[in-house]
């Protein structure tokens, strides 16, 4: 059975990113922060309450300059459900070694995955692409909005469906059915 990854990456809860001396470390200005998380729950819920991104600026005494929590909002479809958010980097100029802490939090007993975990300049624009690692095929596209389209292919590699992921669900854009002519 061949592997397909239809995600950049898949985290686990309580995983932190710390940046260190000689790391990124954006400049001041508006950034857009924005992931989907799963919840392990049971039943359909409105909307998670667990998963969480934590966004800390912090100096070189680990004094916090500015925090946020990001939590999820709009609807859950095919049971991620959306984080984004606009932050804002202050000017750290006064600050001696500050760094970016960026966590991914899941309290409480059930489990927590996030997956296209993004942060971009507000003023940016930033798309993905996702292929088949044997096949090197485009299986999905992940726009601006951090929305996928993703491509389905037939055995012989022809493009037979196209889905689109928004706000109210993944839809059908397109789909092509095509047959060769029985030879006698």
């Amino acid at each position: 059975m061949k592997k397909i990854f239809l995600y950049i990456f898949i985290l686990s809860a309580n995983f932190l990113f710390a940046q260190t001396e000689g790391s990124f470390m954006p400049a001041a200005g508006k950034y857009i922060v924005s992931g989907w998380v799963k919840e392990e729950v049971s039943g359909q819920p409105v909307s998670y309450s667990n998963g969480k991104i934590k966004i800390a600026v912090v100096d070189g005494e680990n004094a916090p300059a500015v925090t946020y929590e990001l939590k999820p909002s709009g609807a859950i479809i095919d049971g991620w459900q959306r984080i984004v958010d606009i932050i804002e980097i202050p000017d750290l100029s006064g600050y001696s070694l500050p760094r970016l802490d960026i966590g991914l939090y899941c309290p409480g007993t059930q489990d927590c995955f996030f997956d296209d975990i993004r942060f971009y300049p507000y003023n940016g624009n930033l798309k993905s692409f996702v292929y088949d690692e044997d096949s090197q095929r485009l299986m999905a596209e992940l726009d601006e909005n951090n929305y996928a389209t993703f491509y389905e292919y037939d055995l012989e590699g022809g493009l037979i469906r196209v889905k689109k992921e928004t706000e109210r669900g993944v839809f059908t854009i397109q789909e092509t059915r095509s047959n060769n002519p029985k030879q006698e």
